[in-house]
């Protein structure tokens, strides 16, 4: 008897991983609201502290990009990201990065940002204090980077995302609570 390896249609295939891959991004729901949200303690590249406050809750919805110098899939994410922020920044959403290799490593972040700027505002975080932090906010443990927070305009957080985000699943998500 032969075995015959079965054959896939591509395309339905493709179409089960991207369904796999909105399910997975989107299955947390929080109840967290911008109020609960812990300090990060965010810095801008001046040293000047930040929260996401400042960003969360103000009637847009705000993709939190954490990432860091040595992640290359954040690298490979980033042209996605940069376009879904010049794509919405002006109406709907905003992204906001968060660089987790802490205050020693500004000369590099800054290097980086110059070099291939994201289009979008970036502070820096302290890996510890932003982890036990992410922790209390999202109620699992930080994997590591990429990873995305989605925010909802008035400022609950909505979905955690570690790993890439493919845009037009967020695009779907956002519309689909837009319209609730």
């Amino acid at each position: 008897m032969d075995y015959q390896q079965p054959t896939y249609d591509v395309t339905f295939m493709r179409l089960k991983l991207a369904a796999a891959l909105f399910t997975a991004m989107f299955w947390f729901t929080s109840v967290v609201t911008a109020e609960e949200i812990p300090n990060l303690d965010l810095r801008t590249m001046q040293g000047e502290s930040q929260d996401l406050d400042h960003w969360v809750g103000k009637g847009k919805w705000v993709l939190v990009m954490f990432w860091a110098l040595n992640c290359h899939v954040c690298e490979t994410n980033k042209p996605a990201i940069i376009e879904f922020h010049k794509k919405h920044k002006n109406n709907d959403a905003v992204v906001v990065g968060v660089s987790i290799d802490g205050m020693d490593q500004l000369a590099a972040i800054e290097g980086k940002l110059k070099g291939a700027p994201f289009g979008f505002p970036n502070y820096v975080a302290e890996l510890g204090i932003m982890a036990m932090n992410y922790e209390i906010a999202a109620e699992e443990t930080f994997r590591g980077t990429p990873t995305y927070w989605l925010f909802s305009p008035d400022g609950e957080l909505k979905a955690v995302q570690p790993g890439p985000v493919q845009i037009e699943a967020l695009e779907t998500y956002m519309a689909r609570f837009t319209q609730l």
